[in-house]
């Protein structure tokens, strides 16, 4: 699973506090009060106490299609590493906001699967979205609640409002330049506080934020009377993802390691699993949150709360009999969405459906085509490594090359190309002495099959626990990883059998 999209979710997190609270009635401010002068500002990213990057903003009063405009300019980096391989992920955002702190028209790029952009516009509380990665373009329209601003939105608002006072209470929703919607937020100034900044105490406002997404992630800003924030953190994963000011040159200096892989690896206790097991019997403990929204509840596993955070865990697979499954293609208008294209499953392109049908030379029988699609996925990506983002099944099956996401896409891809309605799973795998997070897919047949064409193994084992999935994929595939978000570092696993 790309676990550095999880660590640019948390930026997006981090970003929301940097700079953006707004109130329930989203008045115009001024931007001659708010901005006499372009400001700029520089912070150290960490997590895990290590420095993996920086964030710049700059942002300054402008006019766009005649219009007074507040542009803003966020840059990100990040530098990390999974399984000794490094990473670098950068993005670059521009958007112009008006006077109420709505944008207007925004554009940015990112280094996923190749390069990937995205501009839009936001007219009458509806959000056009243009996508574009590796030359394929989608386009969406987003609906928008009233209170929605960009969030980039100034910290500067709380103080044309006189808004910064311990016991405001200010809902609103932000619109994510990464899940490309609004998401709902809650905002609280706590108090004052002193906050040693380079030797020097400052007087700051404490100030918490809770955005209802990914299960909840809780933030925590620290800001001046002045409106520049010195210190933010946002729990998230049990750890916290840290930006802190500083100046340009610290901020684009050297960052530290950190395998983001070994990292966020479950170690279980109790007895060893064995590779291709039909049968899991685990005690689950989460350390915070519910298990009941963490753990899928399936034909294939089940679950038995024990505790308020304690649980037993059954997967049991069973085998497929291939003389009660469908014939190609699979008619279910209940399943048509999991037939259709997406930005990163192109089931439609018909160099796809070409390579799919010769891969299944006229076999009709559903089951035994899909095994035909995983086994020739399994052997055809050659170079099994972790790519540097979810790049698309076209994509794959012109490098042939990728890790979990990658393979998965790609059999999604070629199954439904030829009929078989498929879909995503994500969560834990176990390898190696340990839990990793992992994407694998599922066919319809007539009933529902796990699958890896990771791994080779036409049934997926007992050593996979789902966590999310089972649904239709967005055009950021951002929600499969709420499992992640509520289970790393947090879970526990003890084997039975």
């Amino acid at each position: 699973m790309k676990l550095y999209t999880i660590i640019g979710v948390s930026v997006f997190c981090l970003m929301i506090i940097i700079q953006n609270v707004s109130s329930v009635e989203m008045d115009q401010v001024d931007f001659d009060m708010m901005f006499k002068k372009p400001q700029e500002h520089w912070y150290n990213l960490h997590m895990m106490n290590k420095k993996i990057g920086y964030v710049h903003s700059f942002m300054e009063k402008t006019t766009y299609k005649n219009q007074e405009m507040l542009r803003i300019k966020t840059d990100i980096r990040m530098e990390l590493s999974a399984l000794k391989k490094k990473f670098t992920i950068e993005t670059n955002r521009i958007e112009y906001l008006d006077s109420q702190l709505i944008p207007r028209y925004f554009f940015s790029t990112s280094n996923e699967s190749g390069e990937k952009h995205i501009e839009g516009r936001i007219i009458d509380n509806i959000a056009y979205v243009s996508t574009t990665l590796n030359g394929n373009t989608t386009k969406s329209e987003v609906e928008l609640p009233n209170d929605t601003i960009s969030e980039n939105a100034a910290v500067a608002y709380l103080l044309t409002k006189n808004k910064l006072k311990p016991g405001e209470q200010l809902n609103y929703h932000a619109f994510s330049f990464d899940l490309l919607k609004p998401v709902e937020s809650k905002l609280n100034v706590i108090g004052k506080e002193i906050l040693t900044y380079q030797s020097e105490e400052l007087d700051v406002y404490l100030i918490e934020n809770k955005l209802n997404i990914l299960g909840g992630i809780n933030s925590r800003l620290w800001i001046t009377e002045d409106g520049i924030t010195y210190k933010t953190s946002t729990d998230m994963m049990g750890f916290a993802m840290v930006a802190t000011k500083t100046d340009r040159t610290t901020a684009i200096g050297k960052t530290d390691e950190i395998d983001i892989m070994l990292q966020s690896r479950i170690i279980p206790t109790g007895i060893k699993t064995k590779p291709g097991t039909s049968r899991l019997v685990a005690d689950l403990k989460l350390t915070n949150g519910s298990l009941i929204d963490t753990i899928v509840d399936n034909h294939r596993q089940s679950l038995e709360i024990t505790g308020e955070r304690t649980a037993v865990l059954s997967i049991q697979v069973t085998d497929i009999d291939e003389s009660q499954c469908l014939n190609l293609p699979i008619q279910n208008t209940d399943l048509d969405s999991f037939l259709t294209p997406s930005m990163y499953i192109e089931s439609n392109n018909a160099k796809i459906k070409k390579t799919a049908e010769s891969i299944i030379n006229g076999e009709v029988n559903s089951w035994r085509a899909a095994k035909m699609l995983s086994g020739w996925v399994y052997k055809t990506i050659i170079d099994k490594n972790l790519s540097g983002g979810y790049s698309t099944s076209l994509t794959t099956l012109e490098t042939k090359s990728g890790d979990c996401t990658e393979h998965t896409v790609l059999f999604i891809a070629l199954a439904r190309s030829v009929g078989i309605p498929s879909r995503i799973c994500t969560g834990l795998i176990y390898t190696g002495g340990g839990f990793y997070y992992h994407f694998w897919p599922e066919a319809f047949v007539g009933r529902w099959v796990q699958m890896d064409p990771s791994l080779g193994q036409d049934i997926a084992d007992a050593n996979h626990i789902q966590l999310g999935g089972s649904v239709l994929e967005s055009n950021t595939m951002i929600e499969f990883t709420e499992g992640s978000f509520r289970t790393m570092n947090q879970l526990e696993i003890n084997i039975r059998e």
